[in-house]
């Protein structure tokens, strides 16, 4: 039996601190031992690292795969100036145009009709740019009248739902961006993860396997998606915690946003009187969505931004379990980015998981206090959580944020911005840095339905591990990680240097 021997590594997390060496056999863990201390066999392929630390591979438990694949080819817009934008628009080959990351308030040129900018500089061609959230979009005539709106009388401003029936009429197949969608991932150091996109993501993630690249995939599926196949059969989740791709829950948007005032509030936006968000769902349809998924064995993955759909998805997930007979499946509060104390208990006793993301405070933390005011210090409550014995694991939620999982253990570490600077936003939420990395790997391998043990290392375990040349705990991103090599399933699926 051939042996993959990793000797002289540091591993983490680990109580000594001294050199060991990884044993791994046919893609498996089979075990630790102090360096030197085991005899290796004239068969054994054997690595000095050097003194080099091991790590697991990050799972990261929230974002749109493939759509981060598709969004590096988009233009961006982000702190373009209107002649920018015009020279882009008037050049640009594409016969559909999308861009992203227009933030408010967007060039007084473009307002307060960017319809018309649009169709003038896009040459009348379909053009759809997203906010930086991605919940809100500016369109031309030609996307509004593809998508059944009347183009004379509309600004071309569209929010939420309208935002996403826009989009789902000019969308690009996915079908060709899976391996780059996986090798971006393992450049990232990211073995598995869960992504919440729609019906042609879980074909094209069907078509072409994950696995051939080394990584786990999981899936949510859209909420209207579910609803319609249900006018045929009620559909049954798929896959199982060793499959390469499984869909495992309905995703359920109850709200917006926080940048677009659009999260449901159980009170008015400090800076927006009269104003409590947008409520997308909520209620007996709820219920009953809640209801058959449950019975069929479907996991729930809630969006739910603000305080308000924060208690109204506990609510959904207790009912959805009430229903379901096998409980190996967590259900899941997506961003909880606002949390009512007081529905702590309803929280627990519903047994959600709260899938976090940290890294929105680098975005967040310019308008949170203005908008949510003293309501703020229970924002991205991972302490808060933890305190409460609520499970919670962590997601980049990409594009949205960067792909980076080290920049989203440093937020929640430190709450500071992106460069370390300016005083902790909700510094009582802070956690320590192992608490932060629990959540990428061990930690998050029950709730993303991963084969048991990943993300430990443990002997028995799926040998999925990244070598980096420093401590961990001193990493603040990707970029100072020192990340050298990714191996999953015991092979090498990345080194430093490769073509990316």
């Amino acid at each position: 039996m051939t042996r993959s021997v990793f000797t002289n590594v540091l591993r983490y997390p680990c109580s000594s601190g001294e050199p060991q060496d990884l044993f791994i056999s046919n893609g498996l863990v089979q075990g630790w031992y102090p360096s030197g201390s085991v005899a290796l066999s004239q068969d054994d392929i054997v690595h000095d690292m050097n003194g080099h630390w091991i790590c697991s591979t990050f799972v990261d438990s929230h974002l749109h795969l493939l759509y981060t694949e598709q969004y590096h080819r988009q233009i961006q817009v982000q702190n373009l100036i209107s002649t920018q934008l015009e020279q882009i628009l008037s050049e640009s080959l594409s016969e559909t145009i999308i861009g992203h990351g227009w933030r408010d308030p967007f060039p007084e040129t473009l307002g307060p009709d960017p319809r018309r900018f649009l169709d003038t500089y896009g040459n009348g061609r379909p053009v759809l740019l997203w906010n930086a959230d991605f919940h809100r979009v500016l369109v031309s005539s030609a996307v509004l009248e593809l998508s059944g709106f009347n183009a004379c009388e509309h600004s071309g401003i569209l929010v939420e739902l309208e935002a996403e029936k826009a989009w789902n009429v000019i969308k690009p197949d996915p079908a060709q961006d899976v391996p780059g969608a996986c090798q971006r991932l393992l450049r990232n150091g990211i073995s598995a993860a869960t992504t919440f996109d729609r019906g042609e993501s879980i074909k094209a993630l069907t078509e072409t396997s994950p696995g051939d690249f080394g990584v786990y995939v999981r899936h949510g599926v859209p909420e209207e998606e579910f609803i319609e196949s249900c006018k045929n059969e009620i559909p049954k989740p798929w896959g199982s915690r060793h499959d390469d791709f499984a869909a495992r829950w309905i995703k359920i948007f109850l709200d917006g946003t926080l940048g677009s005032r659009t999260a449901w509030m159980k009170s008015d936006y400090s800076d927006d009187p009269g104003n409590t968000g947008v409520v997308r769902r909520s209620g007996e349809s709820l219920t009953q969505t809640a209801i058959t998924a449950g019975a069929a064995g479907w996991g729930l993955a809630i969006h739910a931004i603000g305080d308000a759909a924060v208690a109204e998805a506990s609510r959904a997930i207790s009912v959805a379990r009430s229903r379901r007979e096998s409980v190996d499946i967590s259900d899941r509060i997506e961003h909880l980015q606002l949390l009512d104390p007081a529905d702590i208990p309803r929280i627990r006793s519903s047994g959600a998981v709260a899938s976090l993301q940290p890294c929105h405070l680098y975005e967040d933390r310019q308008w949170m206090r203005s908008r949510w005011g003293l309501r703020s210090d229970h924002a991205i409550p991972f302490r808060e959580l933890l305190d409460e014995s609520i499970p919670v694991i962590t997601g980049t939620d990409a594009p949205v944020e960067s792909l980076d999982p080290w920049a989203d253990i440093y937020a929640a570490v430190n709450r500071m911005d992106r460069n370390g600077n300016e005083k902790a936003e909700g510094p009582n939420q802070r956690v320590q840095f192992r608490e932060a990395f629990h959540s990428k790997t061990a930690g998050a391998a029950e709730a993303n339905y991963l084969p048991e043990g990943y993300g430990t290392l443990a002997s028995g375990s799926s040998a999925d591990f990244q070598i980096l040349d420093r401590n961990p705990e001193a990493v603040t991103c990707l970029e100072d990680s020192g990340l050298s090599q990714v191996y999953t399933r015991g092979v090498l699926r990345w080194s430093k240097g490769e073509c990316e």
